[in-house]
């Protein structure tokens, strides 16, 4: 879950040319437990359609094998109506946290890109409509080779794992990701990050073409020097990428261990010194990418 503005485009990913980019890097890694089991570990981006798979044989291959398949989190119904309740803010209200200019330009952008009328939107807090917001303008700027049709990767990693009987294993519960998405910055930095993102349209433009382009050519290293240009610019992100990678991995090592596993995770949880690639190394894995 790369959730909230720069998650939808670092998570939801200039570049060099893109042979160069294949032969330094790559969204699959093979990863050889120290028992000698082997598995494999892929960056998604969470815009990309399941026909992804149609042209990249790889990863296809990598998935159909698997025994077990490991996602971010898996859809619990039984808690949708509880995750919608904490993305409101009961007693305040859009209008309240904002002045009358930046609420007319809010207003103003939420018919634009969504078709809606403010007052539905009025008492969520900020960082949920900022995530409406940022995932319409992220598909708008998705280039062509990204515009696989079919399921979102990862909810077809998980269905389909299901439906061909593998064993699917969820890193985080709905609620638990929840928490992080609506409670890990105040609803001040919120309304703050929320109105940025508005007054400052071509920066994040800029920011989701490079990361997009990123992705297409698999190069995890560009993706972490945007995320560390730009990634200062908005609250929280130590706990949508660091905090959670650390707790992943008491998860994912005995599933390495266990061996033919196939694990899909928004792909800036792979690269930099607190990335799955490094922590997962520092356990005693071996980790190659797969060109």
């Amino acid at each position: 879950m790369m959730n909230k503005f720069l998650s939808f485009l670092l998570l939801s990913f200039l570049a060099t040319p893109l042979l160069q980019a294949q032969k330094q890097n790559s969204l699959l890694w093979e990863v050889k437990a120290p028992n000698g089991a082997t598995s494999y570990l892929f960056g998604t981006n969470h815009l990309v359609g399941s026909d992804y798979l149609k042209t990249h044989e790889k990863v296809d291959k990598a998935f159909q094998n698997s025994k077990t398949v490991v996602v971010e989190m898996l859809v619990d119904s039984t808690k949708i109506m509880e995750m919608t309740m904490m993305g409101m803010m009961p007693g305040n209200s859009m209008r309240n946290l904002l002045d009358s200019a930046d609420y007319a330009l809010l207003t103003e952008r939420v018919q634009e890109e969504l078709g809606m009328d403010m007052t539905m939107l009025d008492i969520m807090k900020p960082v949920m409509i900022s995530t409406f917001l940022s995932l319409a303008m992220a598909e708008e700027s998705t280039p062509d080779e990204l515009n696989y049709a079919g399921a979102p990767l990862d909810l077809f990693f998980a269905n389909n794992g299901k439906k061909q009987g593998k064993e699917i294993v969820p890193l985080e519960t709905m609620m638990e990701q929840a928490e992080i998405l609506y409670n890990s910055t105040t609803i001040e930095e919120q309304a703050n990050e929320l109105m940025d993102l508005l007054k400052d349209e071509k920066k994040a433009d800029k920011i989701s073409t490079e990361i997009l382009e990123a992705y297409v050519e698999e190069n995890l290293d560009r993706m972490w020097k945007l995320m560390e240009e730009y990634g200062s610019d908005f609250a929280g992100m130590d706990a949508l990428l660091d905090d959670r990678n650390m707790k992943w991995i008491g998860k994912l090592k005995p599933v390495l261990d266990n061996g033919n596993a196939f694990i899909a995770v928004g792909a800036l949880h792979l690269p930099g010194k607190i990335g799955l690639i490094e922590l997962l190394k520092t356990e005693g894995y071996k980790l190659k990418p797969v060109y």
